[in-house]
């Protein structure tokens, strides 16, 4: 086991947190206040992963605090939170909840395939554990070699795993050295798993662009009875978004019309139209039950799907008891909710209006649906909302000093028996946590960590909506915190954060992610004003605020609503000091960082984490291969998404000096792209320095080396705004 299992109370670094809490709180009644947040406070809000719940009611979740992945576990119907793992080691290690099995014990995958920042000299291990109450230590099940390409399934008596590796599935029991049986081996990469609700065949989508024979999936089932695999009415497009009839008669899924020379700076306003297809798994033959309509806002756009291709996503489709099936659709410039009768017929708005729906998630009959949305009057914020098809749309009670919904994409919202739900509540002064909606309307915390009534939630500045007016007129939000202690008027230092993505969005919320909130708190904490745009690009303002002429690797736009932004706030923000600006940004907002140095003289210094300085680079990665074009489109493309790249302006770059931050295993923002832009701004004679971590991902697993990055930022910016 590559994490160190303790007993009792969690670390010393913990208990000395809550000591000083209880310090602060002394503190506040002899009439002291402290405005400052070490780390340890921003650290001790804790986040919240992933969440399990069974047919019982019983609820699990995956908290990360500080250096920890740990299970937790909440059993109907009294709902106790109880912590089954103290995993406390700082080693990076994430833990991926598979689920229950038949006794209600928790079984969860430790560690990733290729992922090791620890820096573990034989490599990372990878382990299937299994942990209930009253166990002194999680069971180590097995060690996993092959990386799965798939989230598992249970088998219908829940005793065995179904498991993807590439394309071959095995069924895996849930027993201590146990060993994956084969059930079948196909072609391509199987992505995605669903076993009928009556046990008797088991759904899969395979991806077949690993072949080189174009991009497209199919759909599948295999029979656990005759071990045969039928093909789901096999056309041209990628099948993904299973949803099984509740009898597990039928299979529906979505088709995404995927378009083969398209990059993911195309105009995807308009796009090869998706479908919704029935079939029938005995013999694969299915039937087209809705296509949307070509042009505007016909391309597939889901919840939780692939940032760029639109594929991918989860909890896209859902079948009601009623035989209504469910999907987000953008026919009218925002994503709403429609429904289509799953025998065929016309497709129904279900939720009118100008704004955008995030998630969604089945009730416990099937007979509703919940969904989390913004909503026209207040398009910042997301709250939740109960949805019976043929009725209008109803808002969920929420706590008054937690009203808003987890933030977009993931699934913030679990049904459970009893009328009760497990939600993700965030609020403007509270910070995020799993909470219990009980139908008596009353609520309380599950997940650790502070709480609204703590003396650091006390603390907590108020985010404030700051709207302002790009270049072309276009109207951009953001999020402004205030520093509690400003310094003299005039003489405070601004930071602006642009949040990754860029299909994602800044919540006026006291969160718990890394690179936007906890660096965000921080700097306010130490005495910033910290700016947070929801630049073009973004999501929850519709489909064409989210695919503008010009954004990423097509042109500078976004940046320049940066650059915008700058200079709105040092014309309307008291208290600032011009010269003292910076720029902060993660991946995608790493874009926005080096651009909006390269563009303007706005900002006297910036930090790009794991970032993007060239779209040429970032293409490359996309595709993994040579660009999908013929010579004149790609000499085009290439051009333009240099032009649009911070290091085609290396040699107008002025005095500002830039930080760059990456791990070298990042999958996703290429470490070339920071190396290139450091050696050509070193060249020129510019500032510029690297914090570099070795085997580090993308998001920065090691508590440690994101608090090293913090600090960093830190005095990165105090040398450079004096």
């Amino acid at each position: 086991m590559t994490g160190i299992f303790t007993f009792g109370t969690s670390k010393a670094i913990r208990g000395c947190l809550w000591a000083g809490l209880s310090a602060l709180a002394a503190a506040a009644v002899q009439g002291e206040t402290r405005y400052d947040f070490s780390l340890d406070e921003v650290f001790s809000i804790p986040g919240i992963r992933e969440i399990q719940s069974n047919i019982d009611g019983d609820l699990a979740w995956v908290e990360q605090q500080d250096g920890g992945w740990n299970v937790l576990v909440a059993r109907s119907p009294d709902y106790e939170p109880r912590q089954l793992t103290r995993f406390d080691d700082d080693a990076g290690h994430r833990v991926d909840l598979v689920g229950f099995d038949a006794q209600g014990a928790l079984i969860y995958r430790l560690g990733d395939w290729g992922v090791n920042p620890s820096l573990s000299p034989m490599g990372p291990t990878i382990e299937l554990h299994r942990v209930a109450e009253g166990d002194r230590a999680p069971e180590s099940l097995a060690k996993l070699t092959d990386a799965w390409s798939a989230s598992p399934a249970f088998t219908a008596d829940r005793k065995a795993l179904f498991v993807a590796s590439g394309g071959t599935v095995s069924q895996w029991p849930v027993k201590r050295g146990s060993r994956g049986e084969a059930l079948f081996s196909i072609r391509g990469v199987v992505k995605s798993l669903a076993l009928s609700p009556n046990g008797q065949h088991l759904a899969f989508t395979v991806d077949r662009s690993n072949l080189n024979r174009g991009k497209y999936a199919y759909a599948g089932v295999y029979d656990l009875a005759s071990k045969t695999i039928t093909y789901m009415q096999p056309g041209l497009g990628v099948d993904q978004d299973l949803s099984w009839s509740p009898d597990g008669s039928q299979l529906a899924f979505i088709r995404f019309g995927y378009e083969p020379r398209t990059w993911r700076f195309s105009d995807h306003r308009a796009g090869a139209p998706f479908q919704v297809i029935v079939a029938d798994p005995s013999n694969g033959k299915g039937k087209v039950i809705f296509e949307s309509e070509p042009g505007y806002g016909s391309r597939f756009n889901g919840f939780a799907a692939s940032t760029y291709s639109g594929m991918g996503g989860t909890n896209n489709l859902l079948w009601l008891a009623d035989g209504q099936l469910l999907f987000p659709y953008e026919k009218t410039g925002w994503k709403l909710l429609y429904s289509v009768p799953a025998d065929g017929g016309e497709a129904r708005l279900l939720t009118p209006g100008k704004f955008e729906i995030s998630g969604m998630a089945p009730s416990i009959d099937g007979q509703s649906v919940f969904f989390w949305a913004n909503t026209e009057a207040d398009p910042h914020r997301l709250a939740f909302f109960s949805l019976t098809p043929g009725k209008a749309p109803s808002a969920v009670a929420m706590p008054e000093s937690l009203p808003m919904a987890g933030d977009a994409p993931r699934q913030s919202l679990y049904a459970l028996p009893g009328g009760v739900m497990a939600v993700i509540a965030q609020g403007a002064e509270a910070p995020t946590q799993l909470r219990l909606l009980l139908p008596s309307g009353n609520s309380r915390k599950l997940s650790t960590g502070p709480d609204v009534d703590d003396p650091l939630t006390d603390r907590m500045p108020a985010p404030e909506i700051i709207t302002f007016k790009a270049r072309d007129g276009l109207e951009i939000p953001g999020v402004l915190y205030r520093p509690a202690e400003p310094l003299q008027t005039g003489s405070n230092s601004l930071v602006v954060v642009a949040h990754g993505g860029s299909r994602d969005k800044a919540y006026p919320i006291w969160g718990f992610e890394h690179t936007r909130d906890q660096i965000s708190h921080y700097l306010s904490g130490q005495g910033y004003y910290v700016y947070l745009p929801n630049y073009r690009s973004g999501i929850g303002y519709g489909l064409d605020f989210r695919e503008p002429d010009q954004y990423g690797g097509r042109g500078a736009a976004d940046a320049e609503d940066a650059i915008d932004a700058a200079r709105y706030l040092k014309r309307t923000l008291d208290g600032v000091d011009p010269e003292k600006f910076a720029i902060l940004g993660y991946s995608y907002g790493g874009h926005i960082v080096t651009n909006a140095l390269a563009r303007s003289d706005e900002y006297a210094a910036g930090v790009s984490y794991a970032g993007v300085g060239d779209w040429v680079i970032e293409m490359e990665k996309d595709f993994k291969e040579t660009l999908q074009f013929n010579i004149p489109q790609r000499v085009e493309l290439e051009a333009m998404a240099h032009e649009a790249s911070a290091i085609s302006l290396i040699d107008e770059w002025g005095d500002e000096p830039l930080l760059l931050v990456h791990g070298d295993n990042d999958g996703s923002a290429a470490m070339q792209q920071s190396l290139e832009l450091y050696l050509a701004l070193k060249r020129r004679g510019k500032t510029t320095e690297a914090l570099i971590y070795p085997e580090e991902t993308h998001g920065f697993n090691r508590s440690a080396h994101r608090r090293e990055i913090i600090l960093r930022t830190d005095a990165f910016l105090k040398t450079h705004l004096q």
